[in-house]
């Protein structure tokens, strides 16, 4: 999962991506907010000023009825039969001329009804029929201020106590109620009361709305419904809270949304106020209806950028394959390469960037390795030869003195000691002079050594003591040839002859966490701190190639031998010996690469 989120492919994807759905996504979502907001103000817009004209129209029409209802003060005659009541046929015809002028007077006034107190008269004129009849007087909700008007909310009509015949059916209609009064006095005289359709507003609210997603109302001052585009709830008292707050606006025109409506959607409104009315045009607008073109855009531009992002994300996935296919490959083939593959071919045939790099690293490859060939492998030939050189190497000094105490053996004692010593010598001799191994079992060497120290004893007698701790498991593990010699030498080289004590050397092998350990510890005259200081610092650096020059057998080479062999993972330490003497440890893993010897 780390590797996936390292990738450069997945990056890639990640970023194309996050740089194609966080704009569109953006845009879609900008675009819905600001079609939605741009429709709600043209809507506004557009249905205030449609509601402004349905005004116009309605206070119009209302306008002409209650103009129609002035008529009756309009004739002397006529003002005279309403004070004395009428007295003859021809004052009948005069109230029937009357009538018929008010009902005529615009489109959808349904009937006409004239009260006269003066003998409690009641004239009806409905359409062309003209009633006459004794009626009460009117009820008290009808006592209107002189000279003045009263619109009655939309109920159904009644024949005012006259009986039709043939009995017409009820229609709905609102009512204009104007006293009448004998003129310009305040003594009312009758009273004149106008039935208009609701088929009027029906008529004029028509181009007002849709009706198949919109909602109209008129209502009146306390919330009536006057007209509504559902009839069912004509007449009836609205008190939804929208209602309240629309009438208690001190302003005549404006809208509601529905933080303050509690409607989902929009609520426009225009007031009319006359004196003898006071009503509010409604008009209802759903959000469903109002925003459905956004939401239908929105849709379009979502399924377009659905399937825009979909090819979009192919496209990514294509590209970026197609960009880290060759990176992934060159890393397949630089990790075999690294492995020890040298010769892996690097098969990336394309002629941009990622070819050319291709091509370099194979060149490069191919240069690495002829350097390898011609310098690395010449090296370690050389460096084979230097180890079988100084395998080829025994100290003259030592052989010189080893034959003298040969030869004094052979003055002093019989055949079998000759013998023993010239075969222990002879022994070292082939031991050394075989370059054929290089790596031998650790027992062999110890071997080895065990015939050069058997002469060093013939040479020093009693003042030698030689002393063994060795770990039969590690007699197995397999290490450099004549590594451990150079290391008994030293003692003798630099301790031992410049002592009068018995000289002791001890030798100790352990197998420690998977390590070899080798001690070689005496009681000679040690070396001095500074000394061993700057020795230890030098063994634990990396020791320089041996010289034609100078001493070959040494700490110094047996650690540069050890490095040509183990490499780091070698070490050889020298510390004091209490209460005196030298210790030297060395540490070599059990398990190593054998160099190849050409």
């Amino acid at each position: 999962m780390r590797m996936l989120l390292t990738s450069v492919r997945y990056k890639l994807i990640a970023l194309m991506l996050i740089s194609i759905v966080i704009p569109t996504s953006a845009s879609i979502v900008v675009t819905y907010f600001y079609t939605k907001e741009s429709v709600k103000e043209r809507s506004i817009m557009e249905n205030t000023r449609l509601l402004s004209e349905g005004k116009s129209n309605i206070s119009n029409f209302l306008g002409a009825v209650n103009n129609a209802s002035l008529i009756l003060y309009s004739n002397k005659k006529l003002d005279g039969i309403l004070s004395n009541g009428v007295a003859d046929p021809a004052d009948q015809s005069y109230v029937y001329t009357a009538l018929q002028l008010v009902s005529k007077a615009t489109n959808n006034i349904y009937q006409v009804y004239l009260y006269l107190n003066n003998g409690q008269d009641s004239f009806l004129m409905n359409k062309d029929n003209f009633l006459r009849g004794q009626a009460k007087a009117p009820p008290a909700e009808l006592n209107i201020a002189p000279y003045a008007a009263k619109t009655i909310p939309t109920h159904w009509s009644n024949d005012y106590g006259l009986q039709q015949f043939p009995q017409t059916n009820p229609e709905l209609v609102f009512s204009i109620y104007r006293p009448l009064f004998r003129v310009p006095t305040s003594e009312q005289i009758g009273l004149l009361g106008i039935d208009v359709q609701v088929d009027a507003l029906r008529k004029l609210c028509a181009q007002l709305y849709d009706a198949a997603h919109e909602d109209m109302y008129i209502l009146d001052g306390d919330g009536t419904v006057i007209y509504a585009s559902d009839e069912s709830e004509i007449g009836k008292k609205q008190e939804q809270s929208w209602v309240r707050h629309m009438l208690g606006d001190a302003a005549t025109s404006g809208s509601m949304e529905k933080d303050v409506s509690g409607y989902d959607g929009i609520i426009l409104f225009d007031k009319i106020k006359l004196s003898y009315l006071d009503w509010t045009v409604v008009k209802r607008i759903p959000g469903d209806y109002l925003f459905g073109h956004a939401r239908t855009l929105t849709m379009i531009n979502t399924v377009i950028a659905v399937l825009s992002l979909s090819v979009a994300t192919a496209a990514v996935l294509y590209v970026s394959i197609r960009f880290t296919h060759p990176i992934k490959q060159l890393i397949r083939s630089m990790s075999k390469i690294q492995s020890g593959q040298l010769e892996e071919p690097i098969e990336i045939v394309r002629n941009d960037e990622f070819g050319i790099l291709a091509k370099k690293f194979r060149t490069m490859m191919e240069t690495i390795n002829d350097l390898i060939f011609r310098e690395y492998k010449l090296k370690l030939a050389n460096k084979t030869t230097q180890l079988k050189m100084l395998q080829a190497q025994v100290n003259p000094h030592f052989i010189n003195n080893a034959l003298q105490s040969i030869g004094a053996s052979a003055l002093d004692n019989d055949a079998p000691d000759v013998y023993e010593l010239v075969s222990s010598l002879g022994r070292m001799m082939h031991y050394s002079m075989n370059t054929k191994d290089t790596i031998v079992p650790l027992s062999q060497e110890l071997a080895y050594v065990e015939h050069y120290l058997l002469l060093q004893r013939q040479r020093f007698e009693e003042k030698l003591k030689i002393e063994y701790a060795l770990d039969e498991a590690a007699g197995s593990v397999p290490i450099p040839k004549m590594i451990i010699q150079p290391l008994v030498e030293n003692y003798f080289k630099h301790g031992f002859h410049k002592s009068h004590q018995t000289g002791v050397l001890k030798i100790g092998t352990a197998l420690l966490d998977g390590k070899l350990q080798v001690v070689v510890e005496d009681n000679g005259t040690g070396i001095s701190a500074d000394r061993l200081a700057t020795l230890n610092g030098k063994l634990s650096g990396t020791p320089s190639e041996p010289s034609d020059s100078g001493e070959r057998i040494g700490l110094m080479n047996v650690m540069f031998r050890l490095r040509l062999y183990y490499g780091e993972e070698a070490s050889l330490q020298l510390e004091p010996n209490e209460p005196h003497g030298l210790k030297i440890t060395m540490i070599v893993p059990t398990t190593h690469q054998e160099v190849t010897v050409l």
